[in-house]
């Protein structure tokens, strides 16, 4: 009997001018009771799928869960809107998070009284959400912030000042509060005042030089008339925590004290010099963030710190090895491996809180990622260089694509550069 010989796969090679081999839904496999060699597989029908639910409007953008975080619940991002589904199949509408292609997101777990928070990316917008949320509140400025006004926030009081920032003897109480750069308009006020809660800035110059961070707030993100915090702690406790200002233009819209602890609570995560972020994951309760590259931030990337929801602007690093921009951050075995354009390269935690990450060495790989390509499968992590190759880094690099399908992605990603 004369073996035919059939394609396994569905070939395609215009390059070539060669005939296309089509495979649909099927798959080979060999029996080793039906099948005596490897020459001549079973062809196995793929297995359909079933419609579990609607969610959404649709399309379906980025499916994402962590095992032991949650209660195993699915995130699921439909369209513009964050769901989330739970085992017993309840899904629940958890918010907007904007359009802008691809989606990234990463959990870390509870850390003592710290609940489990979901960070996530699209558009250059960074989010966290948790199911127990601190308490908030929201600072408008309905006018122009004038020279003195002043705000509370706990028991800790700020005011604005076209002067000196260290002039009297400030410190934060009601006869001498810190004093915040007024600034020239109500984004410089404002954006003053968030660093000043935080103590993020430049001590002397945005705030009195002697400020510290408030204890028990912590401002999250602002806009040019807009200041939004929440409280350290998750939880119904922080509802207690009293706001309050003195400005004519000014008002807490959100009321005489923080509102909704312990709520579900889905919210922006301010980023340094507001660069947006496109890829994010954890490792070992860090989370590393990729900034939008280029502006001077080409192979930067940060880090939040275990049980933090904001960036510390003096948390970063800078890939060592090449001066190219990195596309993605992917945890795989113990090290953060950052796939860059041109190259690879894995980093580690080393447990010292000063400086808690450096480059592992020995390992680099020239072959970068094209943006959100890279995947962790099982033992091993995929990445799919610029030239369409597919590559798989386990113990060394090592080539996976066909030539054939090297061009078909090649076509793709054509396509998506010339997309708007």
């Amino acid at each position: 009997m004369v073996n035919i010989p059939v394609g396994r796969s569905t070939f395609k090679r215009d390059v070539a001018r060669i005939a296309s081999i089509a495979m649909h839904n099927r798959f080979f496999e060999q029996n080793p009771v039906l099948n005596a060699t490897d020459e001549i597989p079973s062809l196995i029908a793929r297995p359909a799928m079933r419609k579990l639910m609607d969610v959404g409007t649709g399309p379906i953008v980025f499916t994402f869960d962590e095992p032991g975080t949650f209660d195993d619940a699915e995130f699921i991002v439909s369209n513009e809107s964050l769901y989330k589904l739970a085992t017993d199949g309840t899904l629940t509408y958890i918010g907007e998070i904007g359009p802008g292609g691809s989606v990234s997101m990463a959990v870390v777990g509870t850390i003592g009284e710290t609940p489990e928070r979901l960070f996530l990316c699209r558009g250059g917008v960074l989010w966290v959400y948790a199911d127990n949320g601190e308490a908030r509140g929201k600072l408008e400025a309905t006018g122009t912030i004038l020279n003195n006004d002043t705000v509370t926030i706990d028991t800790v009081y700020y005011k604005w000042t076209n002067g000196s920032v260290d002039a009297g003897t400030p410190a934060g109480t009601l006869a001498n509060p810190w004093l915040v750069k007024l600034g020239v308009s109500n984004a410089q006020a404002i954006e003053a005042l968030f660093k000043a809660v935080n103590g993020s800035g430049e001590a002397g110059t945005d705030y009195s030089t002697a400020l510290m961070p408030n204890a028990n707030v912590q401002a999250n993100t602002y806009t040019s008339s807009e200041l939004f915090v929440s409280a350290r702690v998750a939880g119904p406790a922080g509802d207690a925590i009293a706001v309050a200002e003195t400005g004519a233009n000014l008002t807490w819209s959100t009321g005489a004290t923080l509102i909704d602890g312990g709520d579900p609570q889905l919210r922006q995560v301010a980023t340094p010099e507001d660069v947006g972020a496109v890829s994010l994951d954890t490792l070992n309760s860090y989370v590393g963030v990729i900034p939008v590259q280029g502006r001077g931030v080409n192979g930067q990337w940060w880090w939040i710190e275990p049980g933090e929801t904001t960036i510390d602007p003096l948390n970063f690093a800078t890939a060592e090895r090449s001066p190219d921009a990195i596309n993605q951050i992917v945890v795989f075995s113990d090290r953060a491996w950052l796939v860059g354009q041109k190259t690879t390269e894995p980093w580690v935690t080393t447990g010292n809180l000063d400086a808690p990450w450096q480059r592992f060495s020995g390992i680099l790989y020239d072959r970068g990622g094209w943006e959100g390509t890279a995947v962790r499968v099982g033992d091993s992590l995929f990445i799919t260089d610029e030239n369409g190759g597919v590559w798989q880094i386990s113990g060394g690099l090592k080539r996976v694509s066909r030539p054939d399908i090297e061009e078909r992605i090649r076509r793709a990603m054509q396509k998506e550069v010339k997309l708007p």
